[in-house]
């Protein structure tokens, strides 16, 4: 028995010894915050064979990279990934493009259409409609939006890292590129039930209004986005910026907007009323605060236009979840002219110099296109879209 007496002695005592000791802390890599970072992917198994690109498998994946460790910060954390395309090894400024899509889980799948893009832009005005097999250099970007200085900042203090650049030999096809429409946020939230959609999303989610005159990046459609509406206190916001997905969301830490961190709390008020939201979706900055508007509130809204001599069969539109908020779908046999009119009448009407999107707002007609079209109109500030189905 004193034998046995001993061991349970020293297990307690050992446990007292264990549960005094302090938590370690985590130390960050310095390299992490000086930049100087850098992480391994493979070079694919078939790297020395020729990618024949096709733009009828332009929805399929090219190629997955895979990182072999994931970037040392000497923690462990959720990195989101992003692929760089080159002519060259050197990436220097200006010289790569971008892939549009994210990985993660230390993987990144090369969508066709996307590297195919991405050549096109690269060869500029030298596009050849048949051209011929590429050498092509590829790396990834690691990035890390939720190691901060404290839990009131939002600049993180983990600099993105770069891979290895690896060569893959690349017979695109000829892309005849258009600029892309602006790619805006939506608000997602408790006034819509956290319904995060991609079907019908803009029956539910609301898209923030493009900031007129701004000049948004024709390859990727970001740039600067604003919305004002009402905020009701006791309700959560955020915002997403593919209706679907949550990888890339914007919330709040309590005092700032925080993007890109799926851990983020939500966007809330103290007191209900008029407040504004901007966000950047290339800078990932933006900010929200109360506005000092009374804006009018419309007991109906409607679509007129050439398509119904003006109000003869007007398209009436339904409120959104949130004020000032409406909705329709649209379908349209031909090109014609519109505008938007409150309460079936003259007094308020809005229209626009731009299709389908109101970057330039103007009391002017609407120039529709033929097609079927998934409406919001914003009466606040007269933002519209017109989201092709």
């Amino acid at each position: 028995m004193k034998k046995l007496n001993y061991i349970i002695s020293g297990v307690m005592g050992l446990a007292l010894l264990v549960g005094c000791q302090e938590h370690p802390m985590t130390t960050i890599n310095p390299a992490a915050t000086e930049g100087t970072l850098s992480f391994e992917i493979n070079t694919p198994a078939y790297a020395g064979y020729t990618y024949v690109l096709s733009e009828a498998k332009g929805a399929e994946t090219m190629e997955t990279i895979y990182v072999r460790e994931q970037p040392d910060y000497g923690f462990t954390a959720a990195t989101q990934y992003y692929a760089q395309v080159s002519f060259g090894e050197t990436f220097e400024e200006a010289t790569f493009v971008e892939l549009e899509s994210v990985g993660s889980r230390q993987t990144y799948p090369i969508n066709t259409k996307d590297m195919n893009k991405a050549i096109t832009l690269l060869q500029g005005d030298n596009v050849n409609e048949n051209p011929g097999v590429m050498d092509i250099y590829v790396r990834l970007r690691a990035h890390l939006s939720d190691a901060t200085p404290s839990v009131t900042e939002s600049v993180p203090t983990i600099k993105d890292c770069y891979s290895n650049v690896i060569k893959l030999s690349i017979q695109p096809y000829y892309m005849l590129l258009v600029d892309a429409l602006p790619q805006p946020y939506w608000l997602v939230g408790d006034f819509n039930s956290w319904s995060n959609s991609a079907d019908g999303a803009a029956a539910g989610l609301v898209p923030m209004s493009l900031v007129d005159g701004f000049s948004y990046n024709t390859v990727t459609g970001a740039g600067d986005f604003t919305f004002t509406g009402y905020f009701e206190a006791g309700l959560g916001y955020k915002l997403v910026l593919v209706p679907g997905s949550w990888d890339i969301q914007v919330g709040s830490d309590g005092t700032n907007l925080v993007f890109n961190d799926g851990g983020s709390g939500n966007i809330t008020v103290a007191e209900s009323g008029y407040y504004t939201l901007t966000a950047n979706s290339e800078k990932f900055e933006g900010k929200f605060e109360a506005a000092d508007i009374t804006p009018n509130e419309y007991t109906s809204m409607e679509f007129v236009g050439s398509f119904d001599n003006w109000g003869e069969a007007p398209i009436m539109m339904t409120p959104m979840n949130m004020k000032h908020l409406w909705y329709a779908t649209m379908t349209f046999d031909a090109d014609y002219e519109g505008k938007f009119r409150a309460n079936s009448a003259w007094d308020n009407n809005w229209g626009g110099d731009s299709f389908p999107y109101s970057t330039v707002k103007s009391g002017n007609n609407i120039q529709i296109k033929a097609g079927t079209y998934e409406v919001v109109f914003n009466d606040i500030d007269g933002n519209y879209y017109f989201f092709a189905k």
